[in-house]
């Protein structure tokens, strides 16, 4: 068995998988079908892309044959009239898919599944002019980065791979960073970060009070608040009492 060819031999001919058996879905779930239509038919419709072959190389061109129609659909994903910026975003968007072969011609090709996704992406932030799909079309970078290495990271379920998750966990910051600034730049409210740092700080404090009942002629007097166990000074007076400090002198 270890010198047979699986390519070159079919060790089982004729064996098909069976389908799986598929149930019908739930009354409840069929009873929102409706609502769920009437949802999509409201979001706005990406404009999508598709390369076709021009000489040596690939030539970006209309998935319908409306080509005016596809223009506005690209503009209004960008948030720009300018031919220049929607040929810039499209080229930049397509370098972040990565490429397929292609059999039909014989050479790499950008994955056009992809591409159409980021080109989504974009089209459903609605940017309103350059700097909203500017920083849109950044937002879609940063989110394939953190999605692929956290893919990486876990390690197809072995062991965590650190740098990967850690550099994953940054990428995610940098994109709510990013929904943030996103929410500023329409006018929204800034989002404020507040550092509270608490320290203990032990302090002594120790109180004199002057003219406190009990305390006779003596302009400071003890309190049970301080512990005062030496000797009082020897008195001329036999009954023991202390030595009467003089007064200051008030004006």
């Amino acid at each position: 068995m270890a010198d047979i060819d699986p390519k070159a031999v079919n060790v089982e001919p004729g064996r098909k998988r069976k389908k799986r058996n598929r149930p019908d879905p739930s009354p409840v779930l069929k009873a929102g079908e409706q609502k769920a239509l009437a949802r999509a038919m409201k979001r706005p419709l990406s404009p999508g892309v598709m390369l076709e072959p021009e000489g040596e190389e690939w030539r970006v061109s209309s998935p319908h044959s409306d080509v005016a129609l596809w223009e506005l659909q690209i503009a209004d994903a960008f948030g720009t009239r300018s031919q220049a910026v929607m040929r810039a975003f499209l080229f930049q968007l397509q370098k972040l898919a990565p490429k397929h072969w292609d059999e039909a011609t014989q050479r790499w090709k950008a994955d056009e599944t992809e591409w159409n996704a980021a080109l989504a992406m974009v089209a459903d932030i609605r940017p309103r002019n350059i700097t909203e799909a500017a920083l849109a079309a950044q937002m879609v970078a940063v989110h394939w980065m953190q999605m692929r290495l956290s893919a990486q990271a876990l390690n197809g379920g072995g062991m965590i791979m650190e740098r990967d998750a850690a550099l994953a966990s940054k990428l995610a910051r940098t994109y709510a960073a990013q929904m943030e600034t996103l929410q500023t730049v329409r006018g929204g409210k800034k989002v404020t970060r507040q550092k509270i740092t608490v320290r203990k700080e032990t302090h002594q404090h120790v109180h004199y009070h002057r003219g406190e009942e009990g305390n006779g002629d003596q302009s400071h007097g003890r309190t049970a608040a301080v512990d005062d166990s030496r000797k009082a000074l020897p008195s001329p007076d036999k009954g023991g009492d202390v030595v009467p400090l003089p007064r200051i002198a008030r004006s």
